[in-house]
């Protein structure tokens, strides 16, 4: 049996508690969280008899664990995590595993010294709807991928009470809490790593955010594969637009739920050169329900990423979803930042090196 101590107990925190008593092979013998009185409180509501404790040093120090699970803002997870190394306990961490490049590289480099997992929170890799469209495309079911669109425009209110508050003044929270979902999901199904981005971010007067929760990115990825990227949290209607879709030598994938609704085309080049030059008939190449497996959004895909964390653990493998590999989505991100202040676009290599990601752990 694993035993976890679980830092964070707030909207997020809870699916996870949820997730882990759901583990066969996983338990929580620790729950940290700054106000320890309502964590006691939770934690009773829920029938458990699991101690609390208000820093995690203190959790470490009074009972045994194996792994730490980080449900808490970036700003503290540095030091965090290397308290969970400094006790030899393993590390899942929710995203972004840090804001600042050279954190995340010290927690990358204090992993491998210690031969300790880390894990980054990048749950949406295990959506049905995600396996199923990295699948297509690693079949090469509809040929090579030329370039991808990928479209989200939500009004999320920050001053919900079943949304975190922190991002309300974190800067960037769109690229740093959202985005870097979608980067990470770019680089999973397509399997290639982004050489360069463009980027511009802004803020609507009327955004509840104090800083810039709108991006547009043009990202190139190896072998020359090409991705716009358009991503919001202030909008101007509360009509949720999610699409991403990704255009084959042969056809056609198309995302049109952020948790489902995935669809399929197959080209016909011979309707190119007959019929209507502008052809908007849905029964031209029309879209074919891809089926998939039942998935809760934030249970059956966390559920996933932790079996991965499990199965790393148990059979002493390396981790696919790593600190190592996040560095790769965060430098995107960080890069896209950096593209939006000076106005000039980025080259990821020169990006890494710059920030000192050593070349192993890229190339």
């Amino acid at each position: 049996m694993i035993r976890i101590i679980q830092v964070g107990l707030g909207v997020r925190g809870i699916q996870w508690a949820d997730v882990i008593r759901k583990h066969p092979d996983t338990t929580v013998v620790a729950y940290v969280r700054r106000n320890v009185e309502l964590a006691r409180k939770q934690v009773a509501e829920w029938g458990e008899t699991v101690p609390c404790f208000s820093t995690l040093e203190e959790a470490l120090n009074s009972v045994r664990a194996d792994a730490v699970v980080l449900v808490t803002p970036p700003e503290y997870h540095f030091e965090d995590v290397l308290c969970a190394f400094s006790h030899h306990c393993h590390v899942i961490c929710e995203k972004p595993l840090s804001e600042k490049m050279c954190e995340c590289i010290e927690m990358v480099r204090q992993a491998e010294q210690n031969k300790l997992l880390l894990m980054a929170g990048m749950n949406f890799r295990y959506l049905a709807v995600t396996q199923k469209y990295r699948n297509l495309i690693h079949e090469k079911v509809l040929g090579t991928i030329g370039y991808g669109h990928f479209t989200y425009i939500r009004n999320r209110n920050g001053n919900r009470n079943d949304l975190n508050k922190y991002p309300l003044s974190m800067l960037q929270p769109m690229l740093l809490e959202q985005s870097v979902h979608h980067f990470d999901l770019l680089r999973y199904c397509y399997g290639e790593e982004p050489c360069r981005v463009s980027a511009e971010t802004w803020r609507p007067y009327w955004s509840t955010y104090d800083d810039d929760c709108c991006v547009s990115a043009s990202i190139r990825f190896t072998h020359g594969i090409q991705a716009v990227y358009l991503g919001t949290w202030t909008s101007g209607c509360n009509r949720m637009q999610f699409e991403w879709r990704t255009d084959f030598s042969g056809g056609t994938i198309r995302q049109c739920h952020q948790f489902g609704d995935l669809f399929q085309s197959r080209m016909d080049p011979e309707l190119s050169m007959s019929g209507e030059n502008f052809k908007t008939d849905p029964s031209i190449e029309p879209w074919e329900t891809v089926g998939l497996d039942p998935c809760e959004a934030f249970v059956d895909d966390t559920y996933g990423l932790l079996c991965e964390f499990v199965d790393a653990l148990q059979a002493g493998q390396e981790l696919v979803t790593s600190g190592k590999d996040h560095l790769k989505t965060l430098g995107l991100t960080l890069a896209c930042i950096e593209s939006s202040l000076t106005g000039r676009r980025i080259e990821m290599h020169d990006f890494y090196k710059r920030n000192g990601v050593p070349s192993r752990w890229i190339d």
